[in-house]
């Protein structure tokens, strides 16, 4: 039997705490009460409640292969591949259908406007500008868009989405299944966003 570290603790009750609390509504004592370590533990590992957030996020992606399959992408060629890497399977759309849990952290930051979390890191956001300002510059893309739009609309839809899809359904229809109503969504919110941004010589 594996025995859980003491960071892999500290991060596992930090979580449950951040969906029950969110961020400004958890501390750092009750952290370590409910982990069970000193306080003095969680800072040798997290220099501040904020790191102990991102180190959260980051351990999504680390088990998801998210930010591997991102660079991958971003260097290629296809401006298909990167639309995929958004909305296909294993894209950013099924990444948050797959952690609902990450989904809710990130609505909890819609209410709490004292944390701005390093959201994009920067490499990770200049690496997805510069692939779009290739796109422009190659007449895929329109360029009269500001680059860092498209990414902005991209991950707004899919973060509603799923926040809020319990009640926006009701425009769907009823009695369609979950994963359905996904597949009808995103196909929808692709098709017009890339209408959208997309140079009409290249469409």
């Amino acid at each position: 039997m594996e025995i859980e570290s003491g960071k892999t603790r500290i991060l596992r009750v930090a979580e449950d705490l951040f969906l029950e609390k969110g961020f400004e509504g958890t501390s750092m004592n009750e952290i370590a009460e409910k982990a069970g370590v000193a306080k003095s533990l969680i800072y040798h590992h997290f220099e501040s409640k904020k790191s102990l957030w991102q180190a959260l996020i980051h351990d999504y992606h680390d088990r998801s292969g998210m930010l591997e399959k991102f660079y991958d992408t971003i260097s290629a060629d296809d401006p298909d591949t990167l639309i995929q890497m958004v909305t296909g399977k294993n894209g950013f759309f099924d990444f948050f259908r797959r952690n609902p849990s990450m989904v809710r952290l990130f609505s909890w930051l819609d209410l709490e406007t004292a944390f701005v979390p390093d959201y994009p890191e920067e490499s990770i956001k200049q690496k997805a500008i510069e692939r779009i300002r290739t796109l422009q510059e190659d007449g895929w893309i329109r360029p009269d868009i500001e680059p860092g739009l498209i990414p902005i609309m991209f991950l707004s839809v899919i973060q509603h989405w799923f926040a809020a899809r319990r009640y926006l359904v009701a425009w769907l229809g009823d009695g369609i299944p979950e994963d359905e109503l996904d597949d009808m969504f995103i196909g929808g919110i692709t098709k017009i966003i890339i209408r959208g941004i997309t140079n009409d010589a290249k469409s």
